[in-house]
């Protein structure tokens, strides 16, 4: 219609009808500019804030199994240092050599720890990360999981010598017994290390204990496995800070 009327105003040469003729055409590509570019920013935002709640989800998950993985490490590290105050002293855990037992074998517990970074890596292989517009929020989530991810991480996958030494040396009715009855896992996201009372007589943990410390490098590794702990729960730490700043970040950026 458009073009009809500018064919005719040409043919008549009237250059008013014209200009105004190539101003509609003008107006007309313009707003279709607009909307198509409207309608692709609406497009990137509804995205942008699908990826940013699964990224919050993620950032949740791991400020919970921090939270619960420092409670665990923490009782490893307590049973980790009553075995060497034995090991060192001689003086039993409560006075019963069962618990004393108990604390070198719960000594051995690992968690592994690995962030939940399933999100940010799709977004980091399609080269969606400017979807974040928020750079502030974009730059700690890359030092978060580039930290998560390199080599200081070991710590949180180490799979101690002293594990393999005890649990070598430990009685299966003990053993199996502690699998049973002093250890929990009520989800796939806990564990649990429970107090449980003795499988076995004073004198046959009595002798459990004796063969533990004949051995010369079940002491070494010992310590050596109380100390990362204590350097995981650290740098884990610093971890756990990042994520509520990061979830406080995201909030605020909420729509």
């Amino acid at each position: 219609m458009i073009l009809r009327r500018l064919a005719q105003a040409l043919k008549e040469q009237n250059w008013t009808a014209i200009t105004v003729e190539f101003a509609l055409i003008a107006l007309g590509v313009f707003l279709g500019i607009q909307a198509a570019n409207w309608n692709e920013q609406r497009v990137e935002d509804a995205k942008a804030q699908a990826y940013l709640a699964r990224i919050r989800g993620n950032l949740a998950t791991d400020l919970l199994s921090i939270q619960r993985r420092e409670h665990f490490w923490r009782k490893v590290i307590d049973d980790g240092k009553a075995a060497i105050h034995y090991a060192e002293s001689g003086e039993l855990v409560q006075g019963s050599a069962w618990k004393t037992v108990l604390a070198f074998y719960q000594a051995s517990q690992l968690w592994q720890w690995v962030p939940s970074d399933a999100t940010y890596q799709e977004m980091r292989s399609g080269g969606e990360l400017g979807l974040i517009r928020d750079e502030t929020l974009r730059e700690s989530l890359s030092q978060y999981y580039l930290e998560s991810g390199s080599g200081v991480a070991y710590i949180f996958y180490l799979q101690p010598e002293y594990r393999k030494i005890v649990r070598g040396m430990t009685p299966s009715v003990a053993a199996d017994y502690i699998w049973a009855k002093c250890w929990a896992q009520p989800s796939p996201t806990e564990q649990r290390l429970l107090d449980c009372d003795s499988p076995v007589s004073e004198a046959q943990a009595q002798a459990i204990l004796d063969a533990y410390v004949k051995d010369p490098k079940l002491l070494p590794e010992l310590r050596f496995w109380v100390a990362n702990q204590g350097v995981a729960i650290n740098v884990i730490a610093n971890y756990r800070t990042s994520l509520n700043a990061m979830l406080a970040r995201e909030k605020k950026n909420a729509p």
